[in-house]
């Protein structure tokens, strides 16, 4: 998986880390990425946009290599992204986030309407449950687990849900990347464990207020969005229209990337010559 050039940039006092593709003088995307995830989950997908656009990647507070903050809420997150647009000079790009950086994406586009050219909303969550909670409130007390090396990190990362298509090489990838030496010989999954504490996702509230363009994009084998889900989050944005990919699980910005980057490009390209 091609890694894209690292950057670091200071937003509101806290240092973000982003990965970067492609041509600045060409059209933005900036990517987002899921709960307790980092950029490189994008590794496989980023290089297809970079042909056609200047591609970034955030690592979203207390993720990857951005520092850690006392507050994990979906407004925090928001601002951060705000800050980070701010920094690159970005007006309204290509806005694409998976699972919570789908909700951030989506949260964003509602709050800020001019800071969103068209938006990518790929599987995510659109309720809450007593079950889910408790499960997130016990991954968030969980002590983080202990490895000798960033490989031995990598061989023993699993996906939550675990179903992909992804080869085992890239998920060696993703733990390895996202591991940090926290003191000589002892790594860890470089996330905040309380990532987790973020507020009930709800974004019924806020879906009627998105004016960008919006593709709502599952993976026909996913546990997490519905295919009626999904349609019913583009019925509720009003210039929102869904596409399935086959075969597809939850993590299908890794279970096809190739898929996934041809079909939203095909999706941009219908846009027309939309200002970024």
């Amino acid at each position: 998986m091609t890694c894209g050039r690292p950057r670091r940039i200071d937003v509101i006092g806290r240092a973000h880390q982003l990965y970067e593709w492609g041509d600045p003088d060409r059209p933005a995307v900036l990517l987002l990425h899921s709960l307790a995830a980092h950029s490189h989950w994008w590794d496989g997908a980023a290089p297809l946009f970079a042909a056609r656009h200047h591609v970034i990647a955030t690592d979203f507070r207390g993720h990857g290599g951005s520092a850690w903050a006392e507050s994990y809420r979906f407004d925090d997150y928001v601002r951060d992204v705000v800050g980070t647009l701010d920094a690159l000079g970005w007006r309204s790009p290509l806005v694409i986030g998976h699972s919570m950086g789908g909700y951030v994406g989506a949260l964003l586009a509602a709050r800020h309407p001019d800071r969103v050219g068209a938006l990518v909303i790929v599987d995510m969550l659109t309720g809450w449950s007593d079950e889910m909670d408790r499960r997130a409130r016990a991954q968030a007390e969980r002590p983080p687990a202990d490895f000798p090396s960033a490989a031995e990190a990598g061989r023993r990362f699993r996906l939550a849900p675990p179903d992909t298509t992804a080869p085992r090489a890239w998920l060696d990838h993703l733990g390895e990347a996202g591991a940090v030496e926290r003191m000589p010989g002892i790594w860890q999954l470089a996330f905040d464990r309380r990532v987790f504490l973020h507020p009930p996702p709800d974004p019924w509230p806020f879906l009627g207020e998105i004016a960008a363009p919006t593709l709502v994009v599952r993976g026909s084998e996913s546990p997490l969005m519905s295919r009626e889900t999904a349609q019913r989050v583009a019925a509720a944005v009003p210039r929102g229209e869904m596409r399935e990919i086959a075969g597809a699980f939850h993590h299908y910005v890794l279970d096809a990337p190739d898929d996934l980057a041809r079909s939203l490009l095909e999706w941009e390209a219908t846009l027309g010559a939309a200002e970024r």
